[in-house]
């Protein structure tokens, strides 16, 4: 299995989102949080199965995650055995 990384700014991506929600609905915040850990535990496993990345090197690939009636499009990159989570966005938001 490929070593997983994260990049600062997509751990900032995760906090925002997290409380983002949280004013809303806590326990939608932590579920949003284990559901986008959850699918970052997919994409380690298999690194190909997210979708190549519109207007990106063939590296850098998407993986939407369901939450919700929407939920979360993680980009990444995979070279050799490395998977570096570059961002993580609301489907609802606009690009990355």
């Amino acid at each position: 299995m490929p070593r997983l990384i994260w990049t600062p700014s997509a751990l900032l991506d995760v906090q925002r989102s997290y409380r983002f929600l949280a004013t809303r609905n806590a326990n939608a915040a932590r579920q949003a949080v284990k559901a986008i850990r959850a699918g970052v535990r997919i994409i380690a496993r298999h690194p190909e199965i997210g979708r190549p990345a519109k207007d990106l090197d063939p590296e850098y690939r998407e993986w939407p995650i369901g939450f919700g009636d929407s939920g979360y499009v993680v980009l990444y990159r995979h070279a050799a055995e490395l998977v570096t989570v570059l961002a993580v966005r609301h489907q609802k938001e606009i690009g990355f």
